[in-house]
């Protein structure tokens, strides 16, 4: 019978691995691992999240996949990770942003307000939707922003 421990690790009762099965390391380890022992802030970031819930989890709520997580973290992914890293700081990082309409504010609520789709519901979001573009902040359009997001 199999025992997990962590929802990661799993033994049997003699305390042995099950045969076939491989160690699980730490998203941490696996990091520091592929980013020759210097990773930056934020993928130490987003590995000790995986490490404090699953790779699953933490993808779940950047809204992208697992292996799009262990691809960034073992620094195997050969897309944007600029755009990784603004995700994950958002998530993770807990930053705020000086935005010009409202002040300090979250990163993430700055992404998830820059980002909205569809009509504006409500005055906030037509405000939004007229000073996004222009933002220097707004980091998704780089012909009319460009500059990365202050902290």
């Amino acid at each position: 019978m199999t025992v997990k421990v962590n929802d990661r690790v799993a033994h049997n009762r003699a305390g042995r691995r099950p045969s076939g099965s491989r160690p699980v390391a730490s998203n941490t380890a696996a990091a520091v691992a592929a980013w020759e022992g210097f990773p930056p802030h934020w993928i130490r970031l987003l590995a000790s999240a995986c490490d404090n819930s699953s790779q699953s989890e933490v993808a779940a709520k950047l809204r992208k996949s697992g292996p799009y997580i262990s691809r960034i973290i073992n620094n195997k992914y050969p897309g944007d990770m600029a755009e990784a890293e603004q995700l994950v700081r958002g998530a993770f990082g807990g930053e705020d942003v000086i935005c010009p309409l409202w002040g300090p504010i979250p990163l993430s609520s700055c992404m998830r307000a820059r980002r909205r789709k569809g009509h504006p519901r409500n005055n906030n979001h037509r405000l939004h939707q007229s000073h996004c573009p222009k933002c220097p902040i707004n980091t998704d359009h780089p012909s009319e922003g460009g500059e990365p997001p202050c902290t």
